[in-house]
């Protein structure tokens, strides 16, 4: 049983009709286009996730102020 790989070389090997235009620099800036665009998706998406855990972070110290208060009114008394 032959593997994908294989058969792909095979089959493109056999095939006339495939030609590859496109040139090495071209594939690399390619390549370097979509690193660079996964990389910048990555980084909006932690860059969410922080601002999340900031209002979240802030949201947590509003309600939890008033109750902090209150517990040192109460051991001061």
């Amino acid at each position: 049983m032959k593997s994908i790989e294989q058969q792909l070389v095979e089959g493109l090997e056999s095939d006339d009709d495939v030609t590859f235009t496109t040139s090495d620099q071209e594939l690399f800036n390619r390549a370097a286009t979509t690193v660079n665009v996964q990389q910048g998706s990555k980084d909006l998406v932690l860059l969410g996730m922080a601002s999340i855990w900031v209002v979240f972070a802030s949201l947590l110290m509003k309600i939890l102020k008033p109750i902090f208060n209150n517990m040192a009114q109460g051991r001061s008394k």
